[in-house]
């Protein structure tokens, strides 16, 4: 908390599940981007985007900001629980590690 003139804010800093779930979806997003600076894309290209491994309460918050995630990343096709991410990388997200494809769309 903090006072001034004529005020006082108060600022709570508890982690729901609502802004967990959010932060896990913009680090995906980081990964996403990161992975497509290695790949060389250009920033116009489309991708899709393959994803295995993981709990299902991480499955289930990167579902719930899926459209954020496609938004920000050019993804046409995002599978969250693809039976297997080939051709994909070990990455961590949040305390998780995932395996994490990125193809070209098209």
């Amino acid at each position: 908390a903090a006072q001034g003139s004529g005020c006082v804010v108060v600022l709570a800093t508890e982690l729901t599940p609502e802004l967990v779930g959010e932060g896990l979806a913009r680090d995906f997003v980081r990964l996403v981007q990161d992975r497509r600076k290695e790949m060389d894309l250009a920033f116009t290209d489309r991708i899709e985007i393959r994803l295995s491994g993981g709990s299902s309460r991480l499955v289930e918050s990167l579902g719930q900001h899926q459209s954020y995630i496609a938004g920000e990343t050019l993804a046409d096709k995002i599978e969250l629980d693809a039976a297997e991410a080939t051709g994909g990388s070990e990455v961590e997200l949040g305390e998780e590690k995932i395996r994490l494809a990125i193809v070209r769309a098209g």
